[in-house]
């Protein structure tokens, strides 16, 4: 991930991880929730304010919090002092090894669109090493971001890569990764002009 995205992260870990904390993202939850195996090993990819594996872990699976900001991962062990002993600082694509062990699933929640093209296929290539088989990988990606449609970086200097939905399937069969479902939900935090694909893929 590039330093102008990461750093915009960086050094508005609070305000961010306090944004990110009261979204609304039931819909989100109910697809990451019934999309796995019940009680399997979960990696997360950029967990933010630690909400999303907060909520996996309550539901009984066990996870490995991760993300490319130091910041975020101080202001995830804030929020969710539950996760202290799973959260890791791990920058997208090259910190995925195998060191890191299986997993049953692994999810990206608004995190593979900061990453270029190049950057996006090597997380998938990594993402299905790192997969049992039958293992499934969730990620969610703007369906629509009206701000950032025609542009490389936002006005905050953050990269989005916009792929279509057709782009985003042939990405995930180029790596072996066969889609299985995707959800539209609208946003979250209720923004004008922003709505987000949630997509299931499975490893054979």
């Amino acid at each position: 991930m590039d330093r102008s995205t990461l750093n915009y992260y960086s050094q508005n870990a609070l305000n961010v991880a306090e944004r990110y904390e009261s979204a609304d993202v039931r819909q989100l939850h109910d697809f990451l929730s019934s999309s796995l195996k019940p009680g399997g090993k979960l990696l997360e990819l950029g967990c933010g304010s630690g909400r999303d594996a907060a909520f996996m872990v309550s539901q009984g699976f066990k996870v490995l919090a991760t993300d490319g900001s130091a910041s975020m991962v101080q202001q995830a062990n804030l929020h969710h002092p539950e996760l202290a002993a799973h959260l890791l600082h791990l920058e997208l694509p090259d910190g995925l090894s195998n060191g890191l062990g299986v997993f049953d699933g692994i999810y990206a929640i608004a995190v593979l669109m900061h990453l270029s093209v190049q950057e996006i296929e090597k997380t998938i290539l990594g993402v299905n090493s790192l997969l049992a088989a039958k293992g499934r990988f969730i990620f969610s990606v703007p369906a629509r971001r009206d701000e950032v449609m025609t542009n490389t970086f936002d006005s905050k200097g953050r990269r989005f890569t916009a792929l279509s939905p057709d782009g985003w399937t042939d990405l995930c069969l180029k790596h072996n990764l066969q889609l299985v479902r995707t959800m539209i939900s609208e946003d979250g935090l209720g923004r004008d002009g922003v709505a987000w694909v949630n997509c299931l893929a499975q490893k054979p």
